[in-house]
């Protein structure tokens, strides 16, 4: 086998007279050893990818440090207007790719592994390849046609004093919004445009016209009259649309290269939720607060955000994104 029949949706048996000519990266011998060899699905390829990136990073990038994000002068939990395919690289990378899942050399934050055939353990995704990965998992899911855009949310802003509370609503095409109480009755809560983006507030169709270059759409998204600065701000509104609202999928992959342009993050590693969801953790650290995001690495949705104060780790707010997907109806 060479490393490109992984293209093949059938097992091949290792050719060990053609393999070592073609197979020399760590694991290489592991390989060759098992014999049989699936090839790898869309998800763990994308993971693996961002294992790939961040070395190739590091192999050709200057080291320099991290410019310091904007620092916001308190910690404010940010108020909200609404609810309170893979692109792969050219052949000859993707197919060393494929074989180094294979071999099991690549692991991954958040995703079950098999240990690495090679003794030296995987490097870690840097912040900016991860959400630059994410971006294409999330350009890669369908757009919808539903009726309606479901999100349930679990809040707690202990800086305002709020206790835990889970809020479900449905928004439909022409900006009504539905909540459901505990009892499972309804109520109509808003009429109108129900998603920040900067100083403007615009319902589900206007989210659709939004520019998908991510520089364009990073000039947009900041308050004029933060007080938290410029990152801070850019950082909350691409998390809230990215949490709960109905982007379609280049405008959640825009969002999320407009993430990873922001300096000062770090993939901290696996994690979980309030809830037990496991996912990936990234940390964006300023002075006065540190934002923590649980990102699920095969679907690209967002789980969970948290503002805790640097130093004590005292909870300052946490988003937890139970539900953010097309509904046919309420409830």
């Amino acid at each position: 086998m060479t490393a490109r029949s992984h293209t093949s949706h059938t097992s091949h048996t290792v050719n060990t007279d053609h393999a070592k000519d073609h197979l020399d990266f760590p694991g290489a011998e592991a390989l060759m050893a098992v014999g049989r060899v699936e090839p790898p699905n869309a998800e763990t390829v994308a993971a693996a990818q961002a294992v790939l990136r961040a070395a190739i990073e590091r192999d050709t990038e200057a080291a320099a440090h991290t410019p310091a994000a904007d620092t916001p002068s308190a910690v404010r939990p940010r108020r909200r207007a609404g609810l309170a395919g893979l692109s792969f690289r050219p052949r000859v990378v993707v197919t060393a790719l494929a074989a180094a899942v294979a071999a099991g050399a690549v692991a991954y934050p958040g995703l079950t592994a098999t240990d690495s055939a090679s003794s030296q353990p995987p490097r870690a995704a840097s912040a900016k390849a991860f959400l630059n990965d994410m971006a294409q998992v999330a350009a890669s899911a369908p757009a919808t046609e539903a009726p309606y855009w479901k999100t349930t949310l679990n809040l707690t802003v202990p800086a305002d004093g709020e206790k835990e509370s889970t809020h479900t609503r449905y928004l439909d095409r022409k900006g009504k919004s539905t909540e459901v109480n505990p009892d499972g009755s309804t109520k109509v809560v808003s009429t109108g445009a129900a998603y920040a983006v900067g100083d403007r507030a615009l319902d589900w169709n206007q989210l659709d016209e939004l520019p998908t270059d991510p520089k364009a759409l990073a000039a947009l998204l900041p308050f004029s009259n933060s007080t938290d600065g410029k990152a801070k701000s850019t950082f909350d509104n691409a998390t809230a649309l990215l949490g709960e609202s109905p982007a379609g999928p280049d405008l959640r992959a825009a969002l999320y290269r407009v993430l990873a342009d922001l300096p000062g993050a770090k993939v901290t590693g696996p994690a979980k939720d309030v809830t037990g969801r496991t996912g990936t953790a990234l940390e964006w650290e300023a002075r006065s607060v540190t934002i923590r995001l649980i990102v699920n690495p095969k679907t690209g949705d967002l789980l969970e955000e948290t503002e805790t104060a640097p130093g004590t780790g005292a909870l300052q707010a946490r988003y937890t994104y139970l539900t953010n997907a097309p509904a046919d109806r309420i409830g």
